[in-house]
């Protein structure tokens, strides 16, 4: 009891810089948002998965906003999800999941990002709907888009051998947006 927490300064003054560049980018970007409707959305990832009967996907909005691709690649260099400390079962896939999906909603007002639930490759991402009426994967541990069936490689991951396709398959699972 008692003890000091100056420590803690440093560390709590870097973290508000960063909001506070993050906050000024979105508010030099946000005139580029533009709308998707609920149907385009729906419309966008079924381009992107074809007919997969096992994927759920569940839209949780009547109308998103998002920023063409360009845009988002200048968001996820700003992004700070990639640089999180990963730890097997506690700050793994669907916790750099879930956190990209949250940064660029509340810092960017961009909901089209979507919460991807690959049960077929036993790992989590991301799904970006872009106002060109596309979808594709993103990998928020390494701020890169991937493609369909493309092999999954995460330096320093836990290999799932026997339980995991090894790729972005989304045979079987669900995606949030």
């Amino acid at each position: 009891m008692g003890q000091s927490l100056t420590w803690l300064r440093p560390h709590f003054e870097r973290i508000m810089e960063e909001y506070w560049q993050t906050t000024q980018l979105a508010y030099r970007l946000y005139p580029q948002r533009q709308s998707i409707s609920y149907d385009d959305v729906g419309t966008a990832i079924q381009r992107l998965l074809g007919d997969r009967p096992d994927v759920s996907i569940r839209r949780l909005d009547l109308a998103y906003s998002s920023y063409p691709k360009a845009i988002f690649e200048e968001i996820i260099q700003a992004d700070r999800t990639n640089l999180t400390m990963p730890w097997p079962e506690r700050n793994d896939c669907d916790n750099y999941g879930w956190r990209f999906k949250c940064n660029m909603d509340f810092f960017f007002n961009a909901d089209a990002v979507g919460f991807v639930l690959d049960e077929s490759a036993w790992h989590a991402y991301n799904l970006i709907v872009l106002p060109d009426l596309t979808a594709e994967l993103f990998e928020p541990q390494q701020d890169r888009f991937v493609a369909l069936d493309e092999p999954i490689v995460i330096p320093g991951g836990v290999p799932l051998a026997g339980l995991s396709t090894g790729r972005y398959s989304l045979t079987k699972g669900l995606i949030i947006i």
